[in-house]
């Protein structure tokens, strides 16, 4: 079954997305490029600074609302390269900079995260399973992490990447210290922009 959701796009402008449910067992199936996918970005628009996982959180919010607690994600296919920030803060992370002030949950604003507020978080995370399913073992970092290898087909310059990798590198920095967890390297951690790390480190 088919579930039409309306949702926050790459580049933040709304776009018609969908999830599944399965009739044996009732997980819900979200596909992250129906929300985040490189192909809602037209060619001239593709910019990694700018897009954000958004709307992929959205696409489990409303899974999470229809009672779901069983989730299988396909990641791939992204147009962000945002450490899935994006989908975090629509699930309920307030990303803060040193001044407590909130950050936009994108590529360009990783480098300016600070700290992470979790008291708004979904708590019905927590109560749900999640299966990635993923087709690379690309770590978070580094010259083969998402950032170096994923981030020119998404649009980025040689520029770009530089500002990319050191935000990426400040946002695991920050992920391991709230949650203890070390995305740096950690393989599959860097598929879909990084979203493979976000999953790994709060899911």
């Amino acid at each position: 079954r088919r579930v039409p959701v309306r949702v926050r796009g790459p580049l933040g402008e709304p776009v018609d997305a969908e999830y599944g449910i399965l009739d044996r067992g009732g997980a819900a199936v979200i596909e992250m490029a129906k929300a985040s996918g490189l192909t809602l970005v037209p060619p001239g628009r593709r910019n990694p600074l700018h897009t954000s996982s958004w709307g992929t959180g959205e696409l489990i919010k409303a899974a999470l609302d229809a009672g779901c607690r069983d989730f299988i994600l396909a990641i791939g296919g992204s147009a962000t390269n945002d450490g899935g920030a994006g989908m975090l803060a629509a699930l309920g992370l307030r990303l803060l900079d040193e001044r407590g002030e909130p950050v936009p949950p994108d590529g360009g604003n990783l480098g300016r995260i600070a700290r992470i507020d979790d008291a708004g978080w979904d708590r019905r995370i927590a109560e749900s399973r999640f299966t990635l399913a993923s087709d690379v073992q690309n770590p978070f970092l580094g010259p083969r992490g998402a950032t170096r290898v994923f981030g020119p087909q998404k649009g980025a310059t040689p520029e770009m990447l530089e500002i990319l990798e050191r935000g990426m590198a400040n946002w695991a920095d920050v992920i391991e210290r709230h949650t203890g967890k070390r995305v740096h390297d950690l393989p599959g951690a860097g598929a879909a922009g990084g979203i493979g790390g976000a999953f790994l480190a709060f899911f």
